[in-house]
Parts: structure tokens; C-alpha cells; sequence
């Protein structure tokens, strides 16, 4: 479910992050309101009209946007046939406090990459997935809500060597940016590492870019002679994924305590607005962190307690998210 244009910063996203939770902060009372009668609670007839508006940095809203879309059709409309209208994309979009221009331009960068398709049903035009964003959403189902403990230590792991010629540079991209998202750290120029759980990833993503003549791959033990916490803090960024799990938690927790705090009891549009953006940022997470063995992490690592939280969210929100999804498109929600 994870495609992004470029390798990802955790600084750039941590700004936008910051930005989310502002304005979450400030919103939440007014998306999750008490039951009618309650305290406080808004009306129902104010409370449909709500939605979190998120305001995005410049330099983040595009692939931001295409994420969002990217998890619409991979949460909810592929579950009901996987085709979206134009027009109710849009309104699925806005809800989530992207303009229609915004979705347009983001549906035809999309379209361009292969991961949508233009479809009329009747006179309405639509898209639909590709089979290259089907396969991105199989793959995401194993990997963004999968319980991973951390790897074992004993395990050993996973080292890869590549010489890509200055001929094939796209695919020399195309490879480093998948072993980012395979969760592997670089240790040089060429050479990555990861826990040895991650090879038979790597293998099958070197198989389908085709590159086996370039890439070697090795399991291997770390017997010295220097310290491996500090190898893996050479090879992984843990200081800005530990910053990014921090940053998700702040955003987030107040989320899932005022949704605790109504029951569960959010109005449809409203629990797909929160849901939605909630896993629009925890489903790069899973990729990014490479489930070192607890020993190499900091004291304070935070990446449990994160996802115990996204899957709390999940639990208590999908079902009406996806209610409303239903209902917007038009097709009953038997699922």
C-alpha cells in the first residue's frame, strides 16, 4: 500500500506531522462529540457537516495526497468493486480536507504511474485500480497491520552488494528506493543490511526489477570488532524514526481518547475522516522500521506503544469509516 516518489525524510514528514496534530488538537472535541444529551455534545444535525480540514506544507501536500487516495482505494474501494466515480472520489477527498483540484491533479499524476486507470460505467467517469496497485495493496495488507515482533539477534542478517551500470539508473533507483522500504539500512555505498527475515523480500524485488546480474545478497553474523548498536545506528536513522514514532503518538493519542471518550460513537463521515488520515500516516511505518533486535534500539523506543495505538484506531473506527465509503459510492457495505 506504500508508494512514494522519493526516499523518504523524516524531518519533511516530521513538519507535516507536526502540522496534523495542531490542527487535531484543536479539532477532535468537534469530530467525535459525546452522544446527544450528553455534556457538551454538538447536534447532530452541525456534527454531519465536520471532518478534520488538514493543512499540509507545500512541499508535502502532493504525494500526501496520493497516499490519501491510495488508501481510499486500498481500504475501502477495492472492497466494493474498486472503482471510484470522479465525482464521488472528490467528495471522499474532501472529507479528508483535500480540494477537488488537488484530487484531479493527484488522480492524473497517478494515472500516469500506472497505479490508475480511467473506466466509464454508463456515462459516469471513473477510475479504477490497476493491477500494479492491486499487487501494491496485497502486499500492504501483509505488511501495514501484521503483528512483527523484533528480530531475533541470533538470527544474523541479511546483507546486499549492487552495482547497477550508469545504463539502467532508473532501475538503480527504483532498487535502492524498494530496499528503503524493505526496511534495510546502508552501510555504504552499495551495501545495505538488514535483520535476515528480510531476504526473501529482497529476492523477490530483485527477481521482478529485474536486476539479479547486478545484486549479490549474503546472510551474515556480526562477529566484531565493533559495537553493533553503533552499526545500526551507522545504518538506520533510529534517532528520526524514534522522533517520527514520538511525533505519531503526540498527534494521535488524543485521537483515540476522545474517541474512547464518545463510545466509538463517531459519526460515520467523521470516523472516515479520522481513520483515514490515521493510517495515511502509520502505514509508512512498518516499511521504515526494521524491526531490529530490542537490544540495538534506544531505551525509550516508542514503536509498540504506536502501534498498539494505529490498531486501536483501526478497531474502533473502520467499520463505521467504511459505512460512510459505502454509502458515498452508492453499493451496500456486505462485506
Amino acid at each position: 500500500m506504500i508508494v512514494r516518489q522519493v526516499p523518504w525524510r523524516p524531518e519533511r514528514q516530521i513538519m507535516s506531522d507536526q502540522r496534523r496534530s495542531e490542527d487535531v488538537r484543536h479539532r477532535i472535541r468537534e469530530v467525535c462529540s459525546p452522544r446527544a444529551g450528553n455534556e457538551g455534545a454538538a447536534p447532530q444535525k452541525e456534527r454531519r457537516g465536520m471532518g478534520l480540514r488538514v493543512d499540509l506544507p507545500q512541499d508535502e501536500a502532493k504525494n500526501s495526497t496520493q497516499l490519501l487516495i491510495l488508501a481510499v482505494y486500498g481500504r475501502y474501494s477495492r472492497l466494493l468493486g474498486g472503482w471510484s466515480s470522479v465525482a464521488d472520489l472528490i467528495t471522499l477527498m474532501e472529507r479528508l480536507g483535500v480540494p477537488a483540484q488537488a484530487t484531479r491533479s493527484a488522480v492524473d499524476r497517478m494515472t500516469r504511474r500506472d497505479l490508475l486507470m480511467p473506466q466509464r460505467r454508463g456515462t459516469v467517469r471513473g477510475y479504477a485500480a490497476t493491477a500494479k496497485a492491486r499487487l501494491v495493496f496485497d502486499e500492504g495488507d501483509e505488511v501495514v497491520y501484521a503483528p512483527r515482533q523484533p528480530a531475533p539477534l541470533e538470527d544474523g542478517w541479511v546483507i546486499v552488494s549492487f552495482s547497477v551500470p550508469e545504463a539502467e539508473r532508473e532501475k538503480r533507483y527504483t532498487l535502492r528506493k524498494r530496499l528503503v522500504w524493505l526496511g534495510m539500512g546502508q552501510l555504504d555505498s552499495g551495501l545495505w543490511i538488514a535483520p535476515a527475515r528480510v531476504l526473501p523480500s529482497v529476492l523477490k524485488w530483485v527477481r521482478r526489477l529485474g536486476l539479479e546480474q547486478y545484486v549479490d545478497a549474503f546472510t551474515a553474523r556480526h562477529e566484531g570488532l565493533g559495537d553493533t548498536p553503533a552499526l545500526a545506528r551507522r545504518a538506520w536513522n533510529l534517532e528520526g524514526l524514534a522522533l517520527a514514532y514520538d511525533t505519531y503518538l503526540r498527534a494521535w493519542s488524543p485521537v483515540l481518547t476522545a474517541v474512547r471518550e464518545a463510545g466509538g460513537d463517531c459519526e460515520p463521515g467523521d470516523a472516515f475522516a479520522v481513520h483515514t488520515l490515521a493510517l495515511e500516516q502509520w502505514m509508512r511505518f512498518p516499511y521504515l522500521d526494521p524491526g531490529l533486535p530490542t537490544v540495538l534500539l534506544p531505551a525509550d523506543w516508542r514503536g509498540e506503544a504506536a502501534r498498539e495505538l494505529a490498531h486501536e484506531l483501526r478497531r474502533l473506527l473502520e467499520n463505521r469509516a467504511f459505512e460512510y465509503v459505502a454509502a458515498t459510492v452508492g453499493v451496500p457495505p456486505g462485506r
